[in-house]
């Protein structure tokens, strides 16, 4: 099939989704898609980039109004015009958001003109943009969660609370929303703690691995299976519709839940 580029006026890409492999229709349950913001007051990019995202299994939020500040998502999208002046632009925009954003650069008058924005953006892309290009581009940085950007007083937090659940790092323990205790082996504990390090953030398989058995490792991916399953039971997650740690599809892991940290 051929396949137009996206932001062009020149017909519409749509395509069956290549995400989950055949027979996995048992597991979709558990899986969730990356959750993707997308802000570009173009109607028709915005239409025919919702299609084929939607269609490649991510979850979209779209919308024209640049003004708004964006929800909780793992990616942010945002389409610029180079003729639009600096000072027009929203507040978020212009601080260095907390995710990994994706700018889309609209030329206009002057091709390959790009906006500035005070920051470097975690990826840029000319408008319009190869399909494959976009879905590749928005894994790659999916992948660059900034696990680096962690705060110092990260590792003096005593005690994360989150759901009704209290992990107390001293003990390695877990504290139901009832009041039972579990005490968690070191990697079970580690895990869980990368995770509320990073709330309603997608982490890769390998930096997981990296926080939980150090970098550096030669550690098997499959090694997190046990950890992951051992801590939902725990918390009762249900294996095919799991609340709080969901399978992000091709990518890996996100904690959906505020962490409320104490040191």
């Amino acid at each position: 099939m051929h396949q137009e580029n996206l932001g062009s006026q020149m017909g519409r890409y749509s395509g069956k989704s290549d995400l989950l492999r055949p027979g996995a229709e048992a597991e979709a349950a558990a899986i969730f898609a990356p959750r993707i913001y997308l802000v570009d007051p173009d109607p028709l990019t915005r239409a025919l980039l919702v299609e084929y995202l939607h269609d490649k299994g991510f979850d979209l939020v779209a919308t024209a109004d640049m003004e708004a500040v964006p929800p909780p998502v793992d990616v942010l999208i945002v389409a610029l015009d180079s003729l639009q002046p600096r000072t027009g632009r929203p507040g978020w925009l212009m601080r260095r958001p907390g995710v990994p954003m994706i700018v889309l650069d609209r030329p206009q008058v002057f091709p390959g003109r790009a906006v500035a924005l005070g920051y470097a953006p975690d990826a840029r892309l000319p408008l319009p943009v190869q399909p494959r290009k976009l879905v590749a581009t928005i894994r790659q940085v999916l992948s660059l969660a900034r696990t680096a950007s962690v705060d110092p007083d990260e590792a003096r937090v005593r005690i994360y609370r989150f759901s009704g659940w209290t992990l107390h790092c001293d003990e390695r323990r877990l504290a139901s929303p009832d009041g039972e205790s579990t005490l968690l082996d070191k990697r079970e504990f580690e895990v869980l703690r990368a995770l509320l390090t990073f709330p309603r953030q997608v982490l890769i398989r390998q930096q997981l691995i990296d926080l939980a058995w150090g970098t550096g490792k030669n550690v098997e991916s499959r090694a997190l299976d046990r950890p992951i399953t051992r801590l939902r039971r725990l918390l009762g997650d249900d294996a095919r519709f799991p609340r709080l740690i969901k399978t992000v599809v091709g990518i890996g892991y996100r904690l959906d839940a505020d962490v409320e940290k104490s040191l």
